[in-house]
């Protein structure tokens, strides 16, 4: 006689057989797709480190980086002093960054023109450490070390790949506008094309190069300010002044640097430091003359109680 007890350990195994058995349908639809998934990239049609390559750079542009990084770091020893050591290297960075991987992404740019000095890819490359530095770079409540690398990065790769003056560029414009549309599959037109888009690349990236540098001066600004204003609020003025002047001194062009005026001007006038309240609303008023009604309030104070400390220092007529 069957009892209750065994018909429940029999309901049990048949549940668990019935939950394998669709874990394992599962993983095997998983397993397929995969599979023809990666089966889209064509495997190299030899090991010849030329093909290995050719395989791992097909990865890449397929966008499956994990498996682009395994290929190229294989070959990678096999291909040290040769003419494919820049390509690989410079591949195997990309798919670092492309994978958000951007401290490894850094090293292998930074190996790939210590060993390769003459690349083809140098002025990509600087752009791509600053850009690692950049996505690195932590909002502006946290340390600001890749900020500040951000920062240096850019400005090195400003500094060594200047655009050319805007007269270079268009005598080119010019030159090629002389060719007409007949002679476009001419050599020496061609030639020009690429070096225009060249240019017209390099003005791109140095537009990009600024734009990120203003970014982080600005995170860097509003760190500041922000310290300036938690002083502040522990009542611990002296400090605050400090970090309002590094604003002033060091991040004039952001739009904290005006806050920093007005905020320096707040704190000078609770010190009751009034010569120098003036001092900075003179500051303010030289930079902001459309606006001197903003400190026309505290102006008048300060020229009022610095009036008053003076009588009152000042000994009477005839003694």
């Amino acid at each position: 006689m069957i009892t209750e007890k065994q018909l429940f350990a029999d309901l049990i195994q048949k549940q668990a057989v019935q939950k394998f058995s669709w874990i394992f349908i599962f993983g095997a639809i998983l397993g397929f797709f995969s599979l023809t998934a990666c089966s889209s990239v064509a495997p190299p049609v030899s090991e010849a480190p030329a093909d290995q390559f050719d395989y791992a750079k097909r990865l890449y542009e397929a966008e499956d980086y994990q498996d682009a990084i395994m290929e190229l770091q294989r070959i990678s020893y096999n291909i040290r002093a040769t003419e494919l050591e820049d390509d690989v290297m410079f591949y195997l960075a990309q798919s670092y960054y492309k994978s958000e991987q951007y401290l490894l992404a850094v090293d292998t740019f930074k190996r790939l023109v210590r060993n390769t000095p003459g690349t083809k890819f140098a002025r990509v490359v600087y752009f791509q450490i600053a850009m690692c530095y950049y996505n690195l770079s932590m909002p502006y409540q946290f340390d600001q070390q890749y900020t500040q690398l951000t920062i240096q990065q850019f400005q090195i790769y400003i500094d060594g790949y200047p655009a050319a003056d805007s007269a270079s560029i268009a005598a080119q414009i010019a030159e090629l506008n002389n060719y007409a549309d007949r002679e476009k599959d001419n050599p020496e037109y061609q030639k020009l094309l690429g070096k225009l888009k060249a240019q017209y690349g390099l003005y791109d990236t140095l537009r990009i190069a600024e734009e990120k540098i203003r970014e982080s001066r600005e995170k860097l600004a509003r760190k500041t300010f922000e310290s300036a204003e938690q002083y502040i609020q522990l009542r611990a003025y002296k400090s605050a002044e400090v970090y309002f002047d590094e604003v002033i001194l060091g991040y004039s062009d952001s739009p904290y640097y005006e806050k920093a005026l007005l905020g320096k001007i707040d704190v000078q006038m609770t010190r009751k430091k009034w010569s120098d309240v003036l001092d900075t609303i003179e500051k303010y008023k030289a930079r902001f003359p459309e606006k001197t009604e903003e400190v026309e309030d505290a102006f008048e104070t300060a020229q009022r109680e610095l009036s008053l400390s003076v009588n009152l220092n000042t000994p009477p007529a005839g003694r």
